[in-house]
Parts: structure tokens; C-alpha cells; sequence
């Protein structure tokens, strides 16, 4: 049996990772947890350095000093992340 060969472009998965639906499912996910968190918390994403991968990534935050506080004393975001889905 002929074993199939597959030639790979070696930008494919790079365009993959930085598409527009995968940009948006990443925002996405971002935005619903910083919503579920409450007020005081923010998101931001952004193309990670092509090493080889460059991928789109999104950090939740606690943007003001109330925020900070309740995240740090009732781990408000490790909370959020089981909760939102995709």
C-alpha cells in the first residue's frame, strides 16, 4: 500500500491561529468572562510573537482597585473560568 504523502505550507497553521473566526472565539471567551467577573475587570487580546506559533491570546484583568480585591479575596476570575463556556 502507497503510504499518502501530505505537504504542509508552512505558514497554514500560523493563518490558522490568526484567522478572523478564531480571533473572534478567543475575544469572545474573553469578553463573557470579564462580564461574568463583574464590574471592575476588563479584557485585552492580542497576536502572541511568532515563536513559532504566534497565537491569538486574551487576558481577563481586574482593572480598578475594588477589582483587585475582590479577586484576590474570593479568587473571582479562577471562578469565572469554570463557569463561561464556548
Amino acid at each position: 500500500m502507497a503510504r499518502a504523502r501530505i505537504d504542509w505550507r508552512q505558514d497554514a497553521l500560523y493563518d490558522v491561529r490568526s484567522s478572523g473566526p478564531t480571533r473572534s472565539w478567543v475575544d469572545g471567551t474573553a469578553s463573557r468572562m470579564a462580564a461574568a467577573a463583574g464590574p471592575g475587570f476588563e479584557w485585552s487580546s492580542q497576536q502572541g510573537r511568532r515563536n513559532p506559533q504566534g497565537r491569538w491570546r486574551a487576558i481577563v484583568y481586574p482593572a480598578s482597585s475594588s477589582a483587585r480585591r475582590r479577586s484576590a479575596r474570593d479568587n473571582v476570575l479562577v471562578r469565572v473560568m469554570g463557569s463561561v463556556r464556548a
